[in-house]
């Protein structure tokens, strides 16, 4: 019965890693944004597009670091290999509680340029096919990416502030996005602890069954405004691309991706 369970997880986890070189959007979902104070906070880990995409389970192959912040106060959060939904989170603290994931380095191999130039030109690097030809990289080749992301929950008040969670690329709420919802707010993008300004950020939204998807850019101060609306989930998604190490321990890597996304549901308001 043992080994047969093993083999489930096994089965579970594999399948799950095998859509990771699918899709690159990575996000958090708890099943509920708004909890009391007792309840648990569950939440499935994505990969997809669009806000469409699978669930994967546990597995510290691919969770590197996983917290929970709120305030100045911080635990980690420890999961089980093969947990489905991945996370269930026991302590919460009163007010916003954020969701931080740091996944392991993955890679992902391209047997032509033309699908890494679609990718790039659509996170916004228009150059980076050119840039790939004259530095002499061959067709196929190998891309290594890491991804980073936050989730907003909030336990019997909404009340409380982001907190800067220090991961490499992170999107962060300059103003509580669940609160004073007729008034815009801003949202910073930081990469190595810098601003990050000019730089592409994309919206989604999903409400009553409808999806929209929106782009915007960070001003030369690194944020950006955004009026959020009533009872709507949002994912806010954000890509950089550099070159990547090209050395054996990274597999030779010819270009290295960091993805950084954010989930928050706005309440219901009366």
């Amino acid at each position: 019965m043992k080994f047969l369970l093993n083999n489930l997880i096994f089965i579970i986890i594999i399948s799950s890693i095998s859509k990771i070189s699918l899709s690159h959007e990575f996000w958090i979902d708890p099943v509920s944004y708004h909890l009391t104070n007792k309840e648990i906070i569950t939440a499935g880990v994505f990969i997809g597009d669009n806000f469409e995409g699978d669930q994967i389970a546990f597995s510290r192959d691919y969770f590197k670091n996983l917290n929970l912040f709120s305030n100045n106060k911080k635990i980690n959060i420890v999961g089980r290999l093969g947990d489905f939904p991945a996370l269930s989170i026991k302590k919460t603290f009163k007010g916003l509680n954020i969701i931080q994931i740091e996944s392991q380095m993955n890679y992902v191999h391209y047997n032509n340029l033309l699908k890494f130039e679609v990718f790039s030109r659509k996170k916004g690097y228009n150059n980076l096919a050119s840039i790939h030809k004259k530095n002499n990289y061959p067709e196929s080749f190998i891309e290594s990416y890491k991804r980073y992301a936050k989730s907003l929950v909030s336990v019997e008040t909404i009340d409380g502030n982001d907190v800067d969670t220090n991961m490499e690329l992170e999107l962060i709420f300059l103003d509580n996005p669940l609160k004073n919802l007729k008034k815009n707010k801003r949202i910073l993008l930081e990469y190595q602890n810098k601003i990050l300004a000019d730089h592409k950020v994309s919206i989604m939204s999903f409400n009553n069954g409808y999806f929209r998807k929106e782009y915007v850019k960070t001003n030369k101060d690194g944020y950006f405004y955004y009026l959020f609306k009533n009872d709507t989930k949002y994912l806010i998604e954000s890509v950089v691309i550099i070159e990547g190490s090209n050395k054996k321990k990274d597999n030779y890597a010819k270009w290295h991706s960091l993805w950084t996304s954010y989930t928050l549901k706005t309440p219901k308001m009366i």
